[in-house]
């Protein structure tokens, strides 16, 4: 009767070891296995008829194997452990595991959380953290960069404003207007391209020309013609913002290089400036074909496709062609 008893209560025990999802060991106090399920079965690498004399410590790393005993000590005191070992592998491969052991009368009962996916995500999430890391150091150094030549620009401007020597100033400005001159955005854009190559960020173009300026020219003579050119650079400078470069490309058409603005701030600065020019008062105005001195604004943002600043101003004057074939006085992007 007895017999019978032992036989049904050990095939329940294993019946629930069984259902336990993680590897699940009973061990005798000396460490001898008594009961395993398949899940610790497959993990040490023995089979159902071999894991009964099996001592849990073979299956445990060498390194591991003393933190184990001492730990074991902590069991038969009744106290519950919790730690980490590597299980060897038959293959010769080591598994981190989370140990759990704890005492329930004259056994101890072990189950064993494989830790492989933890580990991988949690060097996953060190690697992204330190790319992270990497990248926001990067992009803190190109702003330094960005500020430092915003900086020298600015210096280099006021210094250029300030001195005497004419030949000077019109290396770096436009003489009639005062703004860059074309040689001077040529340059900047050129940086501003080559550095989109390692730091990319926003940028935008505006090229813009004045609709009918040679009709305006020859009704009102050259000198008023330079007057317009003056007012409508200095109402250009107004609209855009104090970090935008302003240039005076050739003849009445102007260009704005518009650093850390996308495609959407681009249209609303190029906005602001036909509107600020096709609300000022100008001389003889009325006899334009439209009936007032206007612009017309091409828009281009950058693209990785633009190889060279000479692709990027194509771009803008594309667009700049078609707001002129659509009726002048508008804004194309």
């Amino acid at each position: 009767m007895k017999v019978n008893l032992l036989k049904k209560e050990t095939s329940l025990i294993r019946s629930v070891a069984e259902a336990i999802r993680d590897p699940f060991f009973i061990l005798d106090l000396q460490g001898m296995v008594l009961v395993s399920n398949a899940s610790g079965r497959n993990l040490l690498g023995v089979s159902q008829d071999s894991v009964q004399p099996f001592g849990f410590l073979q299956g445990v790393a060498p390194e591991d194997q003393g933190r184990v005993q001492r730990d074991f000590q902590e069991i038969e005191e009744g106290k519950e452990v919790r730690f980490r070992i590597r299980v060897k592998q038959p293959t010769g491969g080591e598994i981190p595991v989370l140990f759990l052991g704890m005492k329930e009368e004259e056994v101890c009962f072990i189950t064993l959380r494989d830790l492989r996916e933890q580990n991988k995500a949690e060097e996953e999430w060190e690697r992204a953290k330190k790319e992270f890391m990497e990248k926001a150091r990067e992009r803190d150094q190109y702003s330094r960069e960005l500020q430092v030549m915003k900086d020298l620009y600015k210096e280099k401007l006021k210094e250029v404003k300030e001195m005497k020597d004419k030949v000077e100033v019109l290396s770096y400005t436009d003489e009639l207007t005062g703004v860059c001159n074309r040689r001077f955005f040529i340059h900047l854009l050129t940086l501003e391209t080559e550095r989109q190559k390692r730091y990319p960020y926003p940028l935008s173009l505006l090229m813009i020309d004045i609709d009918y300026f040679k009709h305006y020219n020859d009704s009102n003579g050259h000198l008023a013609g330079d007057q317009v050119l003056k007012a409508i650079s200095g109402l250009i400078e107004r609209a855009v913002r104090h970090t935008d470069i302003v240039a005076r490309y050739g003849g009445e058409e102007f260009a704005a290089i518009l650093i850390n603005a996308g495609k959407e701030g681009a249209v609303e600065i190029a906005e602001r400036v036909r509107k600020n020019i096709a609300s000022a008062h100008f001389p003889n105005e009325r006899a334009q074909p439209n009936g007032k001195l206007t612009v017309s604004i091409g828009v281009a943002t950058f693209s990785p496709s633009f190889t060279t600043s000479d692709a990027f101003i194509r771009e803008a004057d594309n667009a700049l062609y078609r707001a002129k074939r659509a009726g002048r006085n508008r804004v194309e992007e």
